[in-house]
Order: C-alpha cells, then structure tokens, then sequence
C-alpha cells in the first residue's frame, strides 16, 4: 500500500475483532512513530502500549464519566449517543505521551506553541497510518480528563496524557465521513 492510498483509505475503527496483534506488528507501529518529526528532534513522546482488558474497562468507564461532564457543560445532544464500546473491543491501546519540557525554540517566542504536542500529533498519525497499511485500524481517542489518564496508566504529573490508540483487527470498516473541498479550506498566495 503506498502512502497516499493509505492516506486516502485509512478510517476511524468503532469496532474490533476479538483477535489478538501480532507483536511484530505493534514494534513495527511504535518504530514508525519513533519516526515522527519533532522540534529540534527532541522526541518529546513517549509510548505505553497495553494488552490487559482491565485497562480498557477502566478507561472506558472515564470516558463515560468524561461523556456525563461534557453533557453538562456544552449541551450537546449528540454526546449521550456517541458509543465507546470500541474502547473495550480494542485489543491494544497505546498511550501517547507527551514531555512539555521536549519543546524547541518555539517556546521562547512571543506566542509560543506547544511545539511537543505537535509532535506528539504527528507520531500519533505515523502510528495510524503504519497501522492501516497492515491491516489494522485504529481510533485517535481524545475524549478523557487527563487526570483520569494519569491516574489509570500511572503517567507521571509532569508528562501529558496526549491521546490514546485503540488498535485491533477491524470488525467492518465505515464510509469516508465527508470533507470540505479544498476551494473552501485552502488559500494559495503566488
């Protein structure tokens, strides 16, 4: 699979088979977002990869929790709906974190960027898309309370809890959602 086909075609997965990973495989996700660029390759990520159900029973009832306060806070009829069941089908999660004190120079500018997290995004999509050409899907799971994360996955007070990968063998995979056309999002200055 070339890259832009993987690209193209790799989907968030909301349901797994109950089929373990081949452990070459996870090392071979891992290394390819080992490969990520980062701010002066100061490789601010880290990476917990776990294979123990009763991690995935533990997030999922966080993000429950999370789903309730979100509820609460934006009004959002659609959040009472959104099923995470996939979280405990997902026979691997990975735990991406991220050390805010890996930043490069961009923290020394007027309006600094969090230069870590960027990275962090950019190995996350490595791992996504090196997933995909190997047969397996993944969701990008944002949806916690960072102090859930830590506590859950024992993360230390000064790393951040960027996203977590729930990785398996695809039950079935959906439809492209739509995008908006590049006339509507992209802007060429000549």
């Amino acid at each position: 699979m070339d890259c832009i086909e993987a690209i193209l075609g790799r989907r968030s997965c909301r349901s797994f088979k109950n089929q373990k990973v081949e452990q070459e495989k996870i090392i071979t996700i891992l290394k390819c977002g080992l490969y990520a660029p980062s701010p002066a390759n100061k490789q601010p990520w880290e990476f917990i990869v776990v294979e123990n159900p009763e991690y995935n029973e533990k997030l999922k009832a966080a993000v429950e929790h999370s789903k309730e306060k979100l509820v609460e806070k934006s009004g959002w009829a659609w959040i009472p709906k959104y099923k995470v069941d996939f979280i405990t089908q997902a026979p691997v999660l990975i735990v991406v974190v991220g050390d805010p004190s890996k930043n490069g120079a961009e923290q020394f500018l007027e309006e600094p960027s969090q230069g870590f997290e960027h990275a962090c995004s950019a190995a996350i999509q490595n791992m996504l898309l090196a997933a995909h050409s190997m047969e397996l899907e993944t969701l990008w799971l944002s949806l916690f309370e960072k102090v859930d994360a830590r506590k859950i996955f024992k993360i230390d007070e000064d790393k951040e809890p960027i996203a977590i990968i729930c990785l398996g063998y695809p039950e079935y995979v959906g439809q492209a959602p739509p995008r908006k056309s590049i006339e509507s999002k992209v802007k060429f200055i000549k």
